[in-house]
């Protein structure tokens, strides 16, 4: 950065806080204490800023310092350092601006700050520059710079007026631009997304996940290849976004940027400094090639012709996006993902939310490499962030998905506040007693994240009448798979944020928080299947054909009355697959008679072999299968062997003619999110019995549905899996029960399955009517029921104003909210009338006036509710010439009718049309 230049000519600094010190003194010391600011103060903050900025990860503790020593002259301090940061990147090539963007986000990540809105009140075009029309203005000129830094005797000066005037620019214009800085494609560098085509007027779904719906592989000829993935995340949400093919999905395409020290290495690592797993990366030269197209001529030597074959991969992501929704790849740092997906997400936070921390890796121990760490994870959090918010409309709904990107959600609401986003965790949240404790530095932060993924809020009283709390406009939704992973979250706010203010609504199951002003929504939504993806294999007849010579294979040499048990899963510690090998082989010696009848058929898929930890308890089980095959014998069949173990995957039609095949499923995970394989089973096979522990989502669902009571048990339970010997008699339950009750329990399962598939839970997720935001249905009863009603609507009401002012989109909540209110007076009212009649207090309040009452004629609040909701069917109405529609509107509550209405709207226009002004003013509109 270029400190040589004159802060004395800079925006004058406030003397508020110097002020109140010296208020006695003359005007002389005062301005003599100013000059000593400006002079020695800022120049010498300026020399720790660029410190910090150029290395960010190093010196995080010190820029943290830093904000918090500039209290009230951080504006002032930002308005001389903001330009200075800009031109120091446009004119010597350094990347100071996103260093000062992210290290502010980290700085409110950690303190639960929101400082980046102080940069943005200091320097408008910060946030033009990162969202807007700017953005790509910015982007262009610094890889403009980039490359003729390379040039011999290069050198290009900062010029007054080079750019745009930082100070001067509106932050509220950012939206005008936003989408034109989408749509401009990839060739605006890294940060902008720009596979996608936008809209300006439907809502769109915005996905962003870290793992991408299509597998990318590039063939032995050089050419790229995508195909359709079929992971969890994808089965769960690919429905919702095929709706509409300007639905915009973000992920990490597994091709990132590396530094360029690592271009020399021969040999890249497969692990990184914990031994996680590091997913194979393109080099920084063929990013930039995926990222640009260059259409110019010219002679190209070898590596070069070699990295020209890479643009290949633009063309194949925009055909995909041609035919299928928009997917938009987000690119970061190597190393940082390295840090991110190896390190905090599966080193961390995956084994501490199943609650198994002995999987926790050993080196976050030392709270340097948790703190280096932990710094990639917010990098590329942040990385996610801006590319959502930079694709995004005010419209538009943001889905972040799972524990890599917890704190997306927190980044985006300081980027931009008009957007409104969901977050669903796939995974458990079970994290152990000492998570809070242990990893403050993470537990913290991610706790705090999903309640400060709200856009605003404030609170209301009304003193008079009642207390009650008011939440303004946008929220956040949070959706759990269990009701009892969110009881635990609850019980860690309450624990450990004693300030949160938690609420539940038994009438819709939905727990609110309140924190610090912002609010979220808590809902459990139990993820299902694609119900016709699976069925319609199944329902083939040659399906059918393989399950029954599986069948036969599987037990070719086993006695009559065999059962065959299948199991099908990841090879992940978290899947129970010790345990239940355990279980199997106590199962045979503590009923010897049911050797030579029933097999285990047991799939673990091999994954993250690089491992250490994974690479143990894979062996072992590998192992402990070996020696249960080799002691567990029947002599009167020795061809019987009690397991089957594979580790390679199935496709989906083998797989599904296996579901047909079994006899029982077996789905016994120590912690699991839902585990959608057990639906599948189900609904693939209804004959089927079914056993599953109590760590899996499903089991919960299930449960809570009355499918495992005292009375009836339509499958059979593990509730410790780590019990070997309940384990065991589970098993032996399970392959002694009658035929025609496996039949009926399976079929109950499988109709209420079917029942709940997956568009119900997409529906209920992204359905308005369940945050908290919602004016609910409710019966009007006391004098303050009323005003605390009339005091919501007025809220809602001043909501609409505000965004119709602003031009932006009008929430579905807005008519929910206004219909239910409608609805609630009118239920209330005496039969065929308007009036309400209510007591003006509670008994409990006041016996002697119990008996008051108050009645109202609300016939003016009807009729203006109903003014209300017409204005928003005409406002959300999609008809682009509406103006008719409009007057239409306003006619229909004229208090003379809409003939009258009419004739004075006619008499209006006439008048102006005489008028010399109309046709240099109005439009023939």
């Amino acid at each position: 950065m270029n400190l040589d230049t004159e802060v004395r000519s800079s925006s004058p600094v406030p003397d508020r806080p110097f002020h109140r010190a010296l208020r006695g003194a003359d005007s002389d010391a005062l301005e003599r204490v100013k000059e000593w600011i400006i002079i020695i103060f800022f120049p010498g903050m300026l020399l720790v800023l660029e410190l910090c900025l150029a290395q960010p990860t190093t010196h995080d503790t010190t820029f943290a310092n830093l904000v918090s020593q500039l209290g009230f002259n951080s504006v002032a301090f930002w308005k001389i350092a903001v330009p200075q940061v800009y031109d120091s990147d446009l004119s010597f090539g350094t990347q100071y601006r996103d260093s000062l963007l992210f290290s502010l986000a980290l700085y409110d990540v950690n303190n639960s700050k929101n400082r980046l809105r102080e940069l943005y009140a200091a320097v408008p075009g910060v946030r033009q520059s990162m969202l807007g029309v700017h953005a790509k203005k910015f982007g262009e000129k610094y890889r403009h710079i980039q490359m003729v830094r390379s040039r011999a005797n290069s050198r290009m000066s900062s010029v007054h007026g080079s750019m745009e005037d930082l100070l001067s620019l509106d932050n509220d214009a950012v939206e005008d631009g936003q989408s034109d800085g989408a749509s401009e494609g990839l060739s605006s560098g890294t940060g902008v997304g720009g596979l996608t085509t936008t809209s300006h007027h439907k809502q769109r779904v915005i996905n962003v996940s870290n793992a991408p719906p299509i597998s990318l592989k590039r063939k032995d000829s050089g050419c790229w290849e995508i195909k359709q993935g079929s992971g969890g995340l994808v089965s769960c949400v690919d429905p919702v976004m095929s709706v509409d093919k300007e639905n915009i999905w973000l992920s990490n395409l597994g091709i990132n940027i590396k530094d360029e020290r690592d271009e020399m290495d021969i040999h890249p690592p497969s692990t990184n400094s914990l031994g996680l797993p590091l997913i194979k990366q393109a080099r920084a030269g063929e990013i930039f090639h995926v990222l640009e197209e260059d259409d110019k001529k010219q002679e190209l030597t070898a590596k070069e012709q070699i990295v020209e074959r890479d643009m290949s991969l633009l063309s194949v992501l925009h055909d995909y996006n041609r035919s299928n929704y928009q997917l938009n790849p987000v690119f970061v740092n190597q190393e940082d993902y390295n840090a991110y997906y190896g390190g905090i997400s599966n080193g961390l936070l995956w084994p501490a939310l199943h609650n198994l921390s002995e999987y926790i890796v050993k080196e976050y121990d030392d709270p340097n490499v948790l703190r280096e760490h932990w710094c990639a994870y917010v990098r590329v959090n942040y990385q996610f962030g801006i590319n959502a918010a930079r694709n995004s409309r005010p419209q538009d709904f943001i889905w972040i998905h799972d524990y890599h990107l917890m704190l997306t959600g927190q980044i985006m609401r300081s980027l931009d506040s008009n957007l409104e986003v969901g977050f669903f965790l796939h995974i458990p949240f079970q994290p152990p007693p000492d998570f809070m404790k242990k990893y403050k530095l993470v537990a913290d932060p991610v706790l705090r994240s999903i309640l400060r993924f709200t856009k605003y809020g404030f609170n209301r009283e009304v003193k008079d009448h009642a207390l009650f709390h008011c939440i303004l406009l946008y929220s956040f939704k949070v959706g759990f798979q269990t009701h009892r992973d969110r009881e635990r979250y609850v019980e860690l706010v309450r624990q450990h944020i004693p300030r949160a203010r938690v609420h539940f609504d038994n009438r819709i199951d939905i727990f609110t928080v309140t924190y610090e002003g912002w609010t979220c929504s808590l809902g459990v939504f139990p993820v299902s299947i694609k119900n016709e993806d699976f069925l319609s294999i199944a329902n083939e007849p040659q399906c059918a054909i393989d399950a029954q010579e599986i069948k036969q294979e599987v037990l070719a040499n086993s006695g009559e009355g065999g059962c065959f048990f299948f199991s099908v899963e990841r090879f992940d510690y978290t899947k129970g697959i010790m345990e239940k090998l355990k279980a199997w082989k106590r199962y045979f010696e503590k009923y010897p008679e049911r050797k030579g009848l029933d097999v285990l058929y047991q799939v673990a898929v091999t994954n993250r072999r690089a491992v250490e930890s994974y690479k143990i308890y894979q062996d072992n089980c590998l192992a402990l299968a070996a020696h249960i095959n080799e002691t567990i014998r029947c002599e009167s069949r020795p061809g019987w062997k009690p397991l089957r173990f594979e580790t390679d995957g199935l496709p989906r039609t083998r797989l599904v003619a296996y579901y047909l095949a079994m006899d029982i499923g077996v789905v016994t995970p120590s912690k699991d999110g839902m585990n959608l394989v057990a639906k599948e089973m189900m609904v693939c096979n209804p004959a089927a019995s079914l056993v599953l522990s109590s760590g899996a989502g499903t089991e919960v669902q299930l449960g809570n549905a009355g499918f495992y009571s005292d009375d009836e048990k339509y499958y059979h339970r593990v509730d410790d899996i780590s019990n070997t010997e309940n384990f065991a008699d589970v098993f032996y339950r399970a392959a002694t029960e009658e035929r025609a009750v496996r039949q009926e329990h399976g079929g109950r399962l499988n109709q209420f399955l079917k029942s709940h598939d997956i568009d119900e839970w997409s529906s209920a997720f992204l359905d308005p009517s369940w945050t908290h935001e919602v004016i609910r249905p409710s019966e009007i009863k006391q004098l303050a029921d009323f005003y605390m009603l009339m005091a919501q609507t007025g809220q809602v009401r001043r909501q609409i104003v505000e965004v119709v002012l602003k031009g932006m989109p009008i929430r579905p909540h807005f008519v929910l909210s206004l219909e239910n209110a409608k609805d609630s007076l009118e239920k209330s009212c005496l039969p065929d009338t308007n009036r309400l009649v209510l007591e003006t207090t509670s008994h409990s309040e006041d016996a002697e006036g119990a008996n008051t009452h108050a009645t109202f004629d609300i016939s003016d609040e009807l009729s203006e509710l109903q003014k209300d909701l017409a204005f928003l069917s005409f406002i959300q109405s999609d008809e682009t010439n509406n103006v008719e529609q409009f007057i239409d509107t306003l006619g229909s509550f004229h208090p003379s009718g809409p003939t009258a209405f009419v004739a004075e709207v006619e008499k209006a226009a006439a008048l102006l049309t005489l008028g010399d002004h109309f046709h240099y003013v109005f439009t023939d509109r």
